[in-house]
């Protein structure tokens, strides 16, 4: 049951997200449905600790010791690459554990200085307690994230989503760095949708020419910010950080989409950040 609870949680979220255009959110979730394959980095809950035991044919798993602290640190951890259904089997099954062979590499490196080991295999096995706590923790996420879109307004109603919905939506990821790297905003390497780092540094509250250069540098008009002024002029100084009025919100929806070679859910976080320090709030 549990098992089911958690996938279909996945799957129910999955919609929501593409209905938003949050590409990040799209591709953790497929990561944790179908599994993380090799050459892509999980996310810290997934990597833990295992236990070191060699597999003796006769005597079945013995634990190996390694005399150095900062050698079994390293040999001990494992990246948990397996899909949320495989993990949440473990509900059913009190003695669930998972094991993960050594490289042949670190085996022979082991079992030099440890002859009764020599030609047994060599493994990480981590116990039920660890399989569930990411299943948890994936639960977890998905709750929060969903409590932050309803503290937001945005509730999507039939899965219909307002263009104010998709400019905000990005604000309510940054907390949870879904898949490691999630809008981190004023950090976005090449690898994200060919963003270059822009550093919000630069911009000086209350000197709108700093605020157009950075927004002109993301790929806004020069146009469209100068809308912008009109909009920040005619609106009071919001009392909360990263908290705008409607006007500011439809002007960044309407001109997210002229952006060049970006998509919006990239865009958003960099301008509210912007702004905000604009602002000085």
């Amino acid at each position: 049951m549990n098992m089911m609870i958690s996938y279909q949680e996945l799957v129910r979220t999955f919609p929501i997200a593409v209905k938003l255009q949050l590409t990040d959110v799209i591709e953790w979730i497929d990561f944790e449905l179908d599994g993380y394959p090799a050459g892509v980095t999980v996310p810290d809950y997934r990597i833990t600790r295992g236990r070191i035991l060699g597999h003796n044919p006769i005597n079945g798993l013995i634990p190996m010791l390694v005399s150095n602290q900062q050698d079994e640190d390293m040999l001990s951890t494992v990246h948990i690459r397996a899909p949320i259904t495989e993990l949440a089997l473990a509900y059913d099954n009190p003695g669930s554990t998972m094991v993960f062979p050594l490289s042949t590499e670190f085996s022979n490196q082991l079992q030099s200085n440890q002859p009764d080991f020599l030609r047994f295999p060599i493994v990480r096995r981590i116990t039920q307690s660890k399989m569930l706590n990411v299943v948890e923790h994936i639960r977890n996420r998905l709750l929060s994230w969903s409590l932050e879109l309803e503290q937001q307004g945005i509730l999507g109603e039939n899965l219909q989503f307002s263009q104010q919905d998709k400019v905000r939506a990005p604000m309510t990821t940054n907390n949870f760095h879904f898949n490691g790297n999630i809008n981190n905003a004023g950090v976005i390497g090449a690898e994200n949708h060919g963003f270059n780092q822009h550093n919000v540094q630069q911009i000086t509250t209350g000197n709108f020419d700093s605020l157009k250069s950075y927004l002109e540098s993301l790929g806004f008009t020069a146009e469209d910010v100068l809308d912008l002024k009109l909009v920040l002029d005619s609106e009071p100084t919001p009392r909360e950080t990263g908290k705008f009025l409607p006007k500011v919100y439809d002007w960044l929806g309407k001109a997210g989409e002229r952006v060049l070679n970006a998509s919006l859910d990239k865009v958003a976080p960099l301008a509210i950040e912007a702004i905000t320090k604009y602002l000085g709030n």
